[in-house]
């Protein structure tokens, strides 16, 4: 998960941040931009959290802060509905596999202890 959180540091950073300083963004897409860096920011602190969750042995809270992160994701998906972005794309694809991977892998361990 750790490696979650920094690849979504890394994607806000060098994609959402650098189009939002691009003269060529529209407004529109300003505005889907700075609400994907809102709830991309919301969605590090649930996977931060979760991290802190699982390494304290509270699984049901680490379930609840992964499905945060997953929504988070998703309210990005929403506002970009209209357009084809790849690399927005990839994106979204990828943190719905971590998230589904995490909540799977979350479940299995708590059904163990």
């Amino acid at each position: 998960m750790k490696a979650t959180a920094d690849k979504l540091e890394k994607f806000i950073s060098t994609v959402v941040e650098k189009r939002l300083k691009d003269p060529k963004t529209d407004e529109s897409d300003k505005e889907c931009l700075q609400q994907c860096q809102e709830v991309y920011e919301s969605a590090l602190d649930a996977i931060q959290k979760s991290v802190e969750d699982v390494s304290s042995g509270d699984f049901f809270k680490a379930n609840v802060d992964v499905s945060a992160f997953s929504t988070n994701i998703d309210t990005c998906d929403e506002c970009f509905s209209g357009m084809t972005d790849p690399e927005f794309q990839k994106f979204d694809d990828w943190a719905r596999g971590v998230a589904s991977d995490c909540l799977d892998k979350i479940v299995k361990y708590s059904n163990t202890y």
